[in-house]
Formats: structure tokens, sequence, C-alpha cells
């Protein structure tokens, strides 16, 4: 196959037992897919072995010593063709051996091998055609070398590589450095004079040529310093020096040693092993076999689902310091789950779901909206009439059983509107139901409910009314136990700070109530048909800030009491399709995090299903969070929630986008990729993924010794519901078979290794949008 440009790039696959010290003007790639391979540089050894992966800069002399069947990929880029795409190309070197790489890039490497294995089947099918894939892959890497391995180059601090003209200086300095090249000779190249290039170089690199020129040639005479036997004159005039002299002064002042003194301390052990070698070089065979080509197809299907391509602005630092004095437990608010009526609890389903909730997410209360007629009465006429053989309350009974069982109590949400519409009856049962549950389940179970007074109207019901109904209910809770927690709906407006005219009647009555109830919905606060990101934007902290204004109006009117965030919402749109696309694991933890220490508890609903048919709501709800979907899918609420009551021990670190604890067993850290922006963009693809992340994360102060390190990765794609459900909808629906598929495939992804972790330690974390992980360092128990 005829090449385009010869001179851009190169590869051979090659059993490579020896091989010269050598320098390719350019980056090489060398990775090893069969046997070992020493490559020797900078003063010291690289042992590279099956899959390997090595990238040699431009300013490196090195050697290699192979095993007797080995194979290796040379991927060479030439410097022309790099910096003609890059033009701080000469700026940086890039810093890849794939052993020492930091734990987070295990996929950065796969998709390299990927890539690199592609090429060389590509060239080795010698096919018109196969240069625009080759090229296409060559991008990927270059664009892969300068994301994640660039590393300045310790003689480019502060020069300027944007400007055209100096990056061809530099680039003709690299070509002929061991050349007698002057400054009048690079002037007359660019047309200028010596005087102004002169002042020009040291303007835009912070030294002068000559020194500069130096510096190239001492950085390219450190490999005939290490590992050849050649005295300091040769090594000179090798590199452009006119004298030993001349070389030993300009290397004292980079290295504040002599050539001499650096050679005795730096040079590689085995430079006799190489001179021995040097008249003994193997030829080199090109290895097409069948073999060969099968072990470089292995690597395509590896790698070629990632993508590694964004941007260098979103890779962050985080420096954790582990402060084991700080000894802060974390602060468990209680969880509501409503369920909406009591009998739902004899669809064996939805009590799989509550155990299932109970187990890993923790449920203090069920939440009912509808009691008496609606709760479970064996049938309508025993409203009237009591039968002898059944009593009303028999299936009331096996639910509060199963209840009290689990350790779950109630959470009865009282409506005013129900209540108006026959307020004798509605008190009567009330009190009837109270009666009953203490008589059959104890006080100790049924003191542990909480009555919420619901009451959300508007002006046209007076406070003197709400008021009324309130104590007449309290009144009715109290005379059968005082225990019994009370309290009220706050409808607190955020804006004006202050409560409606009509529920004014809460501060004079305070002594009378035990907790609030509160909702938040940020889509309350944007405008849907005109949104722009700078009034989204002031949503962000809306729950937040919303809970704090109404603790302060509570403070100060002397109104200091638990709150129970009831019916909440993280802004996740309008419709189904959006709500779909839109994945918000940490916009969910973010929020609850924030709410720590100030709410004493949060709601959820069970699943879409039964939200739905209480809200007599056809469409996708948006004023709450549920667990689960229309069958046994978990929603992202449920995962978020599951990652976050995983943490036990006490905080040994936070920040703003992690928080880590440490236990008896080891250490937790949860981080996440929080990103709020409007559910509309959710659908485009690009714009999604370039609110992902990449954090580099240096922890200090971990306790020395070996650890299992499990990694459960939360994100749109692992654990996520609605790419798996969409992408096995149809206009057909969706059969048994297909739900048991879904919710059997979605989960969290899991990565075990074992790591012996020194007191500090770093490693990478690719987050998608909105994504959550969870590591968790168990440690080895001698």
């Amino acid at each position: 196959m005829k090449r385009e440009s010869a001179a851009d790039y190169d590869i051979k696959m090659e059993n490579v037992r020896y091989s010269a010290p050598q320098r390719y003007y350019g980056t090489r790639i060398l990775f090893v897919i069969r046997g070992s391979a020493t490559i020797s540089f900078g003063g010291r050894n690289y042992e590279m072995e099956e899959s390997d992966i090595l990238v040699v800069n431009r300013t490196n002399n090195y050697s290699v010593m192979g095993s007797e069947d080995n194979c290796i990929i040379s991927l060479s880029i030439s410097s022309q063709f790099f910096v003609a795409h890059y033009k701080e190309y000469f700026h940086y070197n890039f810093a890849c051996f794939s052993k020492e790489l930091d734990t987070g890039r295990e996929g950065v490497i796969a998709q390299l091998r990927h890539l690199v294995a592609e090429i060389m089947i590509a060239d080795s099918r010698k096919e018109e055609g196969n240069s625009l894939e080759i090229r296409s892959n060559l991008y990927q890497i270059m664009l892969m070398m300068t994301r994640f391995f660039k590393k300045e180059a310790p003689h480019w601090k502060g020069v300027d590589t944007s400007d055209e003209r100096i990056a061809r200086i530099i680039q003709l300095i690299e070509q002929r450095y061991a050349e007698p090249l002057t400054l009048s000779e690079l002037a007359e190249y660019e047309n200028l004079s010596s005087s102004y290039l002169s002042r020009y170089f040291k303007q835009m690199t912070g030294m002068g040529f000559l020194n500069y020129l130096n510096r190239v040639r001492i950085k390219h005479s450190l490999d005939d310093l290490l590992y050849t036997s050649d005295n300091l004159f040769q090594i000179a005039m090798k590199n452009g020096f006119s004298t030993a002299k001349n070389y030993t002064v300009v290397f004292k002042t980079v290295y504040q040693q002599t050539p001499a003194q650096y050679r005795k301390e730096h040079q590689h052990e085995q430079l006799e092993q190489h001179e021995a070698l040097i008249n003994k070089v193997e030829a080199k065979t090109v290895l097409d076999s069948p073999t060969i080509l099968d072990r470089l197809a292995s690597y395509l299907d590896v790698g070629i689902d990632q993508s590694y391509t964004i941007d260098e602005d979103h890779l962050e630092e985080r420096r954790i310091t582990l402060n084991s004095n700080e000894g802060q437990e974390l602060k468990r608010e209680k969880h509501i789950v409503f369920i909406g009526e009591l009998k739902e609890l004899l669809n064996e389903n939805v009590k799989k779901q509550l155990v299932l909730a109970k187990q890993q997410l923790r449920v203090d209360f069920v939440g009912i909206q509808k009691i008496f007629e609606e709760t479970i009465l064996s049938t309508e006429s025993e409203l009237t009439e009591v039968s002898i053989s059944l009593p009303i309350y028999t299936n009331t009974d096996i639910v509060l059983q199963f209840l009290k069982e689990q350790g779950i109590y109630l959470f009865l949400k009282l409506d005013y509107k129900q209540i108006s519409q026959n307020e004798d009856f509605y008190i009567k049962k009330i009190d009837q139901f109270i009666q009953h549950a203490l008589q059959v389940f104890g006080r100790d179970f049924v003191e542990k409910w909480q009555i919420l007074f619901y009451s959300k109207e508007g002006n046209s019901v007076t406070s003197t009314e709400l008021e009324r109904i309130y104590l007449k209910v309290w009144q009715v809770i109290k005379h059968k136990s005082k225990k019994m927690k009370v309290g009220t709906f706050f409808p607190f407006d955020e804006k004006q700070e202050q409560l409606p005219e009509n529920q004014q009647w809460q501060i004079k009555h305070a002594d009378k109530i035990e907790f609030i109830g509160y909702e938040t919905d940020q889509n309350e606060v944007i405008n849907f048909d005109d949104i722009n990101v700078e009034e989204f934007a002031k949503s962000h902290r809306y729950i937040r800030d919303k809970t704090k204004k109404a603790k302060l109006f509570m403070s100060q009117h002397q109104m200091d009491r638990p709150m129970f965030l009831v019916n909440w919402n993280i802004l996740t749109g309008n419709t189904r399709y959006i709500n779909g696309t839109f994945f918000r694991g940490a916009l969910i933890l973010k929020k609850i995090l924030e709410l720590e220490g100030e709410v004493e508890g949060i709601g959820f609903w069970i699943n879409n299903e039964i939200h739905e048919r209480m809200q007599d709501c056809s469409n996708n709800l948006v004023d709450s969070l549920d667990l689960f979907h229309f069958f046994n899918e978990k929603h992202p609420t449920f995962y978020t929630m599951r990652f976050k009551e995983r943490l036990r021990g006490t905080v040994a670190a936070r920040g703003t986008d992690y928080i880590m604890t440490e236990n008896e067993d080891g250490y937790q850290l949860i981080i996440f990729n929080e990103r709020q922006f409007s559910p509309r963009y959710s659908i485009d693809e690009l714009f999604v993924k370039n609110r992902s992340k990449e954090l580099h994360i240096y922890l200090t102060g971990i306790k020395p010794g070996n650890y299992q390190i499990r990694t459960l990765k939360f994100d749109r794609d692992n654990g996520g519901l609605y790419p798996k459900w969409w992408n096995l909808n149809s206009k057909y629906g969706i059969d048994h078979e297909l739900m048991d598929h879904i919710v059997q495939s979605i989960s969290p992804s899991l990565d075990i290794k074992d790591e012996y972790l020194n007191e500090e330690w770093s490693f990478y974390a690719l987050l998608n949008t909105n994504a959550i992980h969870l590591i968790e360092f168990r440690k080895a128990i001698d």
C-alpha cells in the first residue's frame, strides 16, 4: 500500500532481541504483544511484558533487549506530523508506561492498545482505502497522548509554543542540535536580522538562543553518557559541543555536577552487557503469521466502547487528606416511603419492594394519605355495620402486623380536603382507628407514629377554619396518646420569606405543633417555555436555600421544630422522555448531603404506578422521587440512596464532590459529578458528554497495608434505568421477558482489585454526567 506521506508515521511488528541505542525524532509507542523486553533510556530500565505499552519521546536515546520469542509493535509519529495538529507539541513530553499508571487509567490503556492494533492490522492488509482508517486512529492516539499523558518538558518552562515562528525554530534546533548551528543561520532562515531574532527568542522562551541550544544538547547527551563507554570528548562532539571542556562547563551549569560525577552516580549497571551485544545484533523479522494476527485481534474487543476524548479542562485534581481525629459521625435522616393507602401492602410485589428498601435504604415510616374507608375495610357495608365473624380492620391488621415486624411506623397524612367533606365522620374514624391500633398493637408501636395535618389551600379557606380543624384533630389524637407526634404542613413562600396569610395561625399555636412537613419542587421556579442558562442556574441551590430560609423563619417565631421534607424534586423536566434521558444520580446525592443535619426526615414514593394513581395523573410525575418504576426496575433514587446508606463510620474527609469515611474495616470514598442543567439538553449526547469530568485523586493519611479495593460505578450506563428501557422498547409494548431482562441487567458496575497502599496513594476516576462512584478500601486481615 502506497502511503500518502510516509514521513508522517511508521508502524512495524518485529522480533527484537537487541537494538543498539537509537533516537527517533518524534513520538514512538512500543507495544509488546508477546514475550518480554527491557527498554533502557533516561537512566532506568522499563521491564515490559505482554500487553505493556511504553511511550518513548523524541528526547530519548533508547535501546532494547528482548526475549527470544518476543513480538513488539513500534508505532512512530513524526514531530512534523504531530506539531502540524498540536502546536504545543514541543512544549511537552508524554509520560506513559502502562505498568506504572495510577489506578483508573486501565480503560485509557485498553483504548490505546485497541487503536494501535487496528493500525497494525490495517497496515498489514496492504489495501487501498486503509489510509483514512489509519489516520483516523492516529488522530485519536495523538488526542489521547495530549489529553492524558502530556508532561511539561523541563527546558520549556515559560516558552510560548503557540507562536508558529518559535515552533519552527525549536523544531529546527531539535533536528540539528548536533550541528554547529548559529543564530545568524536561523535568522537568515526566518528572514530576520540576528539582533531582532536574539531579542525575540529571549522574549518568547525566557532564555538566550545559545543557552537554549546548549540545554537541548545536554539533554540529548545523557544517554550517550549513561549507556556508552565513549569519553567526554566523543560525547561532546556527537552532541554539538566544540570541546570536552565546553561540554563540562555547560553540563555543570545545568546539573550542578560534572559529567564524570553524573556518569558515576547514574550510569546503568548493564552497560557492559549492552556493549557486549552491540556486535551481535540479530536481524529483526517482521512477523505476520496468523497466530500473531489473532493475538492482535484479541485487543480489538477491548476499549471499543470507551470514550476518552474529554477536553483536558475537565481533568481536575482532588487532594484528600484523611483526618482520623475528626471523629464526626454521619448524620442519618429518617426515611418515609409513601404508598398512598395501607391496602397497597396486600400486594406482594409492593411488599417485596418495601422490604428491599428497608434492608438497603433504611425505611423508618410508611406514608399514608388515605385512611379509614379507603384504608382496608373488608366491604363497603362494614362502614356502618360490623360483621360478627370479620372485624372491619382485618386486612388493616394484617398490614400493621407486617409493619410492626419490620420495625416501620406510620406517617399519616391527614388532608384538610378529605376531612372537610364529612368532618364528623372523619374525626370519629380517626379516634376509632387509633384506639383500635393501640389496643391490638400496643403503645410501643403506635406511639411512634407521626400525624401530619396537610393543608395547601389558597385564600378560599380562612385561617380560622384551618385553625379550628387542626385543633380538633390535635385534641382527638392527644386524648388517645400524649406521645404520638402531631405536626402541620408548612407552605412556606421562599420568595416572600413568609407563610401565606391563612396559615399564620400556625405561629400562634406553635406549642401544639411538634414537627412540620414541607415541599420543595424546583420546577415551580422555572419557566419551561422560556428557559435560559442564567435562569436555570438560579434553581441550583433551591432546595437548600428554601430549607434554610424556612428554618430561619421558624427560629424567629419560636417555632424550632423537626422538619420533614415530604415531597421534593431535583428538576427532572416535564415529560417522560426528558425525564428518561436526564440521568440525575449525583443531583439527588448532592441534595441529600446538603440537607444533612438540616432535616429530620425525607420522603420518597414506593413506585411510579402507585404515585401516578394516587395523584390521578397519567403522565410521569415530577413533584417527588420514586424508588421503583412500574415494575421492579430501580430508579436512580434507589441506587443513590443505597450508595449513601452504605457509608458508615466517621467522616475522615469531605469536599464539594466527595465524602470519605473510616470504619473498622478500612475506608469508604464516595465521589460524584453533579451537573445541573436544563433537562432539554439531556437529549444532546455531545452536550451531556461534555459535562463529564475526570478526577485525579491523591489520598494522604491511609494506614499502610494490603487492601481489597471495591469500586462501584453508578451512571447512565451502569444502573441507569431508561437507556436500557428505551433500547428495548417498541410500539408493540414490553412483555414479561423483556421486563425481567431489564430488571436483571440494570445495576451499578463492580470492579475488585488487590493493592498494597502506602500512606499516599493516587488514582483516576472518569465520571459521566451526574455519575456516582463508591470506592471501598477493605483492609486485609493478617
